[in-house]
Parts: C-alpha cells; structure tokens; sequence
C-alpha cells in the first residue's frame, strides 16, 4: 500500500512537472517533517528549482515552490498572504484560539501556516485565496472581539526562539546519551522514550538508540521539549565529549 510519504512525493512530482512547463508551482502548507522529505527527494533534480517559504524567517511551516530553473518566477503575494488579528490589551489569545477558530470556519490545517502570538496582537500566514473569506468571517475567537487585516509579508517578526544554553560532558554521542544530556533523564529512560516513538531527529521519528547525533542536529521528545547539539568538542582525560546544548523555551 502506498504510504502517506509516497502520496506526497508523487503531488510534488506533478508541481514540478507544472512549473517545469508554466513556471511556477506551490504546495500547500508543508510541516517541518514534509518539507524535509520533498528537500532531500529533489536534491539531485535540475530541471526545477526547490524553495521553501513560510513569509518570514523561522517559519515552520512552510509552502514547496518550484520554478523552472531557466525562465520560471514566482511571486511572494501570489503565494503567501499575511493577518493581523488585534483585540483589546485585557484579553489573551494563545496558539490554540486562533487555530481552533481557524478550523471552526472549515479550513484545512494545509491552508494554514505558522501562527504568531506576541504580547498585543496575533498574525498567521495563509494561502493568498482563503484571505478575503478569512476577514469576512472571522469576527469572534471564542468571546473575545477582534479586528482582523492583510498585511504585507515584510511585517510579520521573525521567530527567534528562545535558547538556553548548556554545556556537558557525554560518553558517546548516541542518541541515548545525548537525550540524557539535554533532558537530564536516564540512559534507560531516554532509550525507552526513543523505542516508543516519541522522538524525533531533524523532525522525522528516529528508532535508533544508538543513532550518533552530529552538531546542528536538532531533537525532540514528545511532551518533554527540543534541543539542539550546538556544538562538539574536545575529549577529557576520561575519554568524554564535550558538548554545547540548546535546549527550546526554558
């Protein structure tokens, strides 16, 4: 049975055929882990260029654009529109409201890209044809009020995540030891977690205890957080690594 990898390999196939004779193509709004996988498929190709963009640096989520790779161009505003959402300085909106609201309206998660809350507004990016229907009938999120607008790409801050930074020794640089690390958990329990499925390497689910991680790797355990090996150093006299971790919103 052809799997979910498979059937979104063969949709980018037909974008790049697209482009390859019109131009330009553009997916839909890809997760971190998708966009990964489109990247390394089209690697070696040529007859088409591969970019991503969210609409601002940062961005997770992100649309696949292909361009023929001697004629074609694409347009930023034909492909990315940007809201504003603003509401009185008392009430709060999280990550949650605004895409529950979202999907309240019948839009699908895939027309939708990243979210942004910030301490007086909200912003999202969306594909350019869902923006007008958006303003029109987004006028409530739960209780609370808002005033809803384009605005252009240029506007929206870049997502500079927070990273608190640590430094360790580790006997090897398996995925276990570095999990341990990070999270300051067990070896144990940190095999058990990979052996469950709940981590990820480079946003794609990694089995493999053993996996040796590399700098710029970046990790995560469902439920726990993220981290990155920022970098590898030398070896202490007891045969350790020396590490620098990043580890996300702490």
């Amino acid at each position: 049975m052809t799997n979910e990898n498979d059937m979104l390999l063969a949709r980018m196939e037909d974008l790049a055929l697209k482009a390859d004779k019109i131009g330009c193509a553009a997916s839909k709004f890809l997760t971190p882990a998708q966009a990964q996988s489109v990247t390394a498929y089209f690697t070696r190709r040529n007859d088409v260029i591969l970019n991503h963009d969210g609409g601002f640096d940062g961005a997770e989520r992100t649309r696949a654009v292909f361009t023929n790779s001697i004629w074609g161009e694409s347009d930023r505003a034909e492909l990315l529109a940007a809201l504003k959402i603003v509401y009185r300085p008392q009430d709060t909106l999280g990550h949650r409201d605004v895409l529950g609201a979202l999907m309240a309206l019948g839009i699908k998660r895939e027309a939708i890209g990243d979210i942004i809350i910030d301490e007086s507004f909200s912003a999202f990016v969306c594909l350019p044809e869902m923006s007008d229907y958006i303003i029109e009938n987004l006028t409530k999120i739960g209780r609370i009020g808002i005033d809803i607008s384009k605005i252009d790409l240029d506007e929206l801050p870049s997502r500079e995540e927070e990273l608190t930074i640590k430094t360790d020794t580790v006997p090897s640089l398996r995925m276990d030891a570095f999990l341990s690390s990070a999270f300051g958990i067990s070896r144990t329990k940190a095999a058990e977690f990979v052996a469950s499925g709940r981590v990820s390497l480079n946003h794609q689910i990694c089995l493999q205890t053993d996996k040796k991680i590399v700098e710029s790797d970046l990790l995560s355990i469902r439920g726990l957080g993220r981290t990155k090996l920022l970098e590898v150093g030398g070896v202490s006299r007891k045969g350790r690594i020396f590490i620098k971790i990043g580890i996300y919103g702490r």
